[in-house]
């Protein structure tokens, strides 16, 4: 991230909560940084900095709000994010006219988008039923906590891209409630801010009500809507042909959980929101049905 020292002189990075860190922006422009990925909101990377430390940092793209508001906005995010097991911990962030970055804790692997459709079969191969499901209750939770706070609180930005995944696949939301920071873009509403990216289906409805959702995917390659796909095989083909190879062994013993599960994600992506099941019907579903203790 050295390239751009020159817009940065003299500035230093905003630590939040109670965190006791010993960098600052001096070491993370020093540091090793590898882009992860350009989403919605901003380019993210990887940075290892000279002391061994590894952290997670969103460099926000066409962001215009005022240093203040910015300051009040990140300081409610960083208050939800440190309040719950799934929600992805905010440390630190950078504030300038021209650069605004946050940073993040590191997860180290990865995400479950990258799990899924770029590490191969061997990474994929770790992904069993029962670490799926492991993951969609841990998504829940961190939904159902976010939507717990009030009628302007919802994620914004789901996709399985933005779910980290810890050494013991426990999920991390990453990019939750980020929309916030960019409601002072007079060309932008609410929906049109969290619905820049096509083909995907956000957990809050034009009345501002929240859903659960599954990621409204489509394969830009092939045209094909993912969610449409799948109702069409559930009510044409059997069953089994719904579910990736690599679940197709854990059927003859998880079978009643995979079709009970299938069908609330396909209630989750029903386009009318107004007809999808509450994140708190969704978790609670999950529980029950796969036999979640907490």
């Amino acid at each position: 991230m050295a390239q751009n020292q020159t817009i940065f002189v003299n500035q230093k990075l905003v630590f939040l909560g109670n965190t006791k860190e010993k960098y600052d922006l001096v070491d993370l422009l020093r540091s090793e940084a590898m882009l992860l990925g350009k989403g919605t909101f901003g380019s993210s990377y990887k940075a290892e900095l000279e002391n061994g430390k590894i952290v997670f940092v969103k460099r926000l793209k066409d962001c215009c709000l005022v240093q203040e508001e910015f300051n009040k906005k990140i300081q409610e995010l960083a208050q939800l994010s440190n309040h719950h097991e799934s929600l992805l911990p905010l440390r630190a962030y950078y504030y300038s006219k021209d650069e605004k970055l946050l940073v993040f804790d590191y997860i180290p692997m990865s995400s479950l988008a990258s799990l899924l459709h770029i590490n191969g079969e061997t990474k994929r191969s770790q992904l069993t039923w029962k670490v799926r499901t492991q993951i969609a209750y841990g998504v829940a939770r961190g939904l159902e906590f976010l939507h717990a706070q009030g009628p302007s609180v919802c994620h914004g930005n789901i996709r399985s891209s933005n779910v980290l995944l810890t050494n013991s696949f426990d999920a991390r939301l990453s990019d939750h409630g980020l929309f916030r920071l960019f409601m002072s873009n007079p060309t932008l509403s609410l929906n049109g801010v969290i619905s820049t990216v096509v083909g995907y289906a956000y957990d809050i409805s034009k009345n501002q009500m929240f859903t659960a959702l599954v990621s409204y995917a489509i394969d830009k390659n092939k045209g094909i809507d993912l969610p449409s796909w799948v109702r069409i095989m559930f009510q044409e083909k059997p069953i089994i042909d719904v579910f990736d190879k690599n679940m197709v062994q854990n059927y003859q013993e998880f079978g009643d959980q995979m079709v009970q599960l299938l069908e609330l994600a396909i209630c989750c992506t029903f386009k009318n929101p107004t007809k999808r099941p509450s994140i708190i019907a969704v978790a609670n579903q999950i529980k029950r049905t796969c036999n979640f203790k907490s």
